[in-house]
C-alpha cells in the first residue's frame, strides 16, 4: 500500500510538469550561460519547478545534462535534413544554404550562445565521460547526415574527392565549432564568415 502511494504521487507530480518542456528550458539557460555557471536553483527557476519534482524527472544535474544533449542532439538532427533535403539545390548549394543559415541564426541569436554541445563539451566532456560520450554521440549523428550530401557533393563532381565525405563533413563541423569561440569574444559574425569562405573554397572540386 505504501509503495502503491508513494508510486502514485509520483506520477501525479510528474504529470504536472512537462519533462520535455522542462528539458527545453534548461537547454537554452546552458547554451546561453555554460554548465559551471548554472547551478541546481537556477535550473528550478527557469523551469519553474521545485526541487523535489526536478529529482523525479533527473537522477542529477549531470543526468540532466546528458538528457538535455540527447533531446538537443535529436531535434538538430531533423533540422539538418530539413535544411539539406534536396529540394534546397545541389549538394553544395544546400550545404552553403544550411552553413549560411547557421551563421544567420547565431547573429541574430545575439553572437554570444553559439552550440550547446560544443558548449557543453568544451566545458565538461574531457572532465565527464558520461557528458562527453553523449556529445560525441550527437555530433557523430550529424555529421553522418552532413557526410550523405557531401558524397553526393563528390558524385556530381561539385565537392573534391581526396578526403572521404566522413572527413569533410567533420571537418567542415568542427570547422564551425572552432569559429565559435572567437564569434563569442568578439560578438562578430566576422569570424564565421571567415570560416565559411575558406572552409567552401577548400571542399569544392
Amino acid at each position: 500500500t505504501t509503495l502503491f502511494l508513494q508510486t502514485s504521487l509520483l506520477n501525479i507530480m510528474r504529470a504536472k510538469y512537462d519533462k520535455e518542456s522542462i528539458i527545453a528550458q534548461g537547454a537554452k539557460l546552458f547554451r546561453k550561460e555554460g554548465y559551471h555557471h548554472v547551478g541546481i536553483n537556477a535550473l528550478l527557476k527557469v523551469c519553474e519547478i521545485p526541487k523535489g519534482s526536478f529529482y523525479n524527472f533527473f537522477e542529477s544535474k549531470e543526468d540532466f545534462v546528458v538528457q538535455t544533449l540527447s533531446w538537443y542532439g535529436t531535434k538538430q538532427q531533423g533540422y539538418i535534413k530539413h535544411m539539406l533535403k534536396p529540394e534546397n539545390g545541389s549538394p553544395l548549394e544546400r550545404l552553403r544554404f544550411f552553413y549560411k543559415t547557421l551563421i544567420n541564426e547565431n547573429e541574430q541569436d545575439g553572437l554570444d550562445a553559439g552550440c550547446l554541445v560544443n558548449n557543453i563539451s568544451i566545458e565538461v566532456a574531457g572532465l565527464n565521460d558520461q557528458v562527453g560520450k553523449e556529445a560525441f554521440q550527437q555530433f557523430k549523428s550529424w555529421t553522418n547526415i552532413i557526410a550523405e550530401t557531401v558524397e553526393q557533393g563528390q558524385e556530381t563532381g561539385e565537392i573534391r574527392k581526396d578526403f572521404s565525405s566522413t572527413q569533410i563533413a567533420e571537418y567542415l563541423h568542427s570547422g564551425l565549432y572552432g569559429a565559435f569561440p572567437l564569434m563569442k569574444s568578439q560578438r562578430s559574425r566576422q569570424p564565421l564568415d571567415l570560416w565559411f569562405s575558406m572552409a567552401f573554397t577548400f571542399i569544392q572540386a
